[in-house]
């Protein structure tokens, strides 16, 4: 038996403050096995049956989406003069993280939980975790750059030492990286003298980015992809 407190049942589903859902409970519209409760109580979340506005809610203790993020946002959670992602999410920014986040103008994927414990694994550089990036320069790519095989400089004393490019043709390429410094990808081709005008995430981990998720839409993982982001073989 596991008991907690119906306002973090609550609070995990809808982006209510403990003080809103004590609100709503003294409306009558939170019920425990079809009980209307008349303030804050422990419930077994295996046993009992938590209603809200008379509709059958589940708790679970983690969540993780795939985001399509768009460009024209941060990766912040708050951000007194930019939009941030949680401005177009319905997600409570005060439960939910981004993990491998994004520069502004930056798409693709973008890993969302309230599990810290997987974010800090994803995030950790010793864990070499590969992210592959779809990119357009400004300019043709030259022999230089298609047969350079050594640590790319991107800063005073900054290497990076694991990189894979794939040349798709004269302007554009992939790029797998297994670090997430601050403006990777772009100081990377800038060693190179090149200007990134486009870059999208594909992929993190063993995670594909849902080809059937459009800019801006969001879904939540199903177990095998919550599985596969977990695996240790990323």
């Amino acid at each position: 038996m596991m008991k907690i407190r119906i306002e973090k049942v609550i609070a995990s589903l809808y982006p209510y403050t403990r003080a809103e859902i004590k609100d709503l409970i003294k409306k009558g519209l939170i019920k425990v096995n079809n009980e209307i409760i008349k303030k804050p109580i422990n419930i077994d979340i295996e046993n009992d049956l938590v209603y809200f506005d008379n509709e059958l809610i589940k708790y679970k203790e983690f969540y993780y989406y795939m985001f399509n993020k768009p460009a024209g946002y941060i990766c912040a959670n708050y951000d007194k003069y930019e939009s941030t992602i949680f401005d177009i999410l319905d997600l409570d920014n005060r439960q939910y993280f981004a993990y491998g986040r994004l520069d502004k103008d930056t798409e693709g994927l973008l890993i969302i939980s309230n599990d810290g414990k997987l974010g800090h694994y994803l995030l950790s550089p010793k864990h070499k975790v590969a992210k592959k990036y779809y990119l357009k320069v400004n300019k043709e790519f030259t022999e230089n750059i298609k047969t350079y095989t050594k640590p790319i400089k991107i800063g005073e004393d900054e290497f990076i030492k694991d990189y894979q490019f794939e040349f798709i043709d004269d302007f554009s390429a992939y790029l797998t990286i297994y670090e997430g410094k601050f403006h990777q990808v772009k100081r990377m081709l800038e060693f190179f003298n090149y200007e990134v005008i486009y870059l999208k995430r594909l992929s993190f981990g063993n995670l594909i980015l849902d080809k059937k998720l459009k800019l801006g839409e969001i879904r939540e993982l199903n177990q095998d992809e919550i599985e596969i982001l977990k695996s240790r073989e990323n």
